[in-house]
């Protein structure tokens, strides 16, 4: 028994995420980050923590502001919780999500791009990409394209995770 979410990673064959005593999922750590049942396994593991928006469906496009982030099917047009990994971002000047930049911080063989945006729950958003990309810290913006296996759909009521079995379109 462990409440260091690192340490259930690394040494873990099956890790069980509990809340108030109630069993929330029990799995392989990386198939429990892979695919969070609901809001609080998501927001529970991940260093740095997962990014949380406020989004909705609308038409079959995944939007967080006014930008549509994803294109999605199946799931209705309605207001949800959208979350994503730190790692589920590609820069890219022509992107379809936009944000505020704050600063770069330079980690080795990663950089993590620290930026805001009005629909984000977190304080800040951090994204971690390659040192490869070039990112400029002179523009006051930067953009992304997402990587659809690290973005959660989530019930905006009960956290519960929309089901994501390939509903986002390539």
């Amino acid at each position: 028994v462990t409440h260091d979410q690192e340490e259930a990673m690394s040494i873990s064959d099956v890790i069980i995420v509990m809340k108030l005593g109630v069993v929330q999922q029990m799995d392989e750590p990386q198939k429990v980050y892979d695919n969070p049942a609901n809001l609080f396994v998501a927001q529970f593991l991940g260093t740095p923590p997962i990014n949380v928006f406020d989004g909705r469906v609308e038409a079959g496009k995944l939007m967080i502001g006014s930008d549509n982030v994803l294109d999605i099917k199946g799931v209705e047009d309605g207001e949800y919780v959208i979350a994503i990994r730190p790692e589920g971002f590609i820069p890219d000047a022509n992107g379809r999500f936009t944000c505020n930049l704050s600063r770069i911080e330079v980690m080795g063989r990663d950089v993590s791009v620290v930026s805001t945006n009005d629909a984000s729950r977190n304080v800040v958003i951090r994204s971690i990409v390659s040192a490869e990309n070039n990112i400029d810290t002179k523009k006051a913006t930067v953009s992304f394209n997402l990587k659809p296996a690290k973005v959660f759909v989530f019930d905006k009521n009960t956290g519960e995770i929309i089901n994501k079995t390939k509903f986002f379109i390539s």
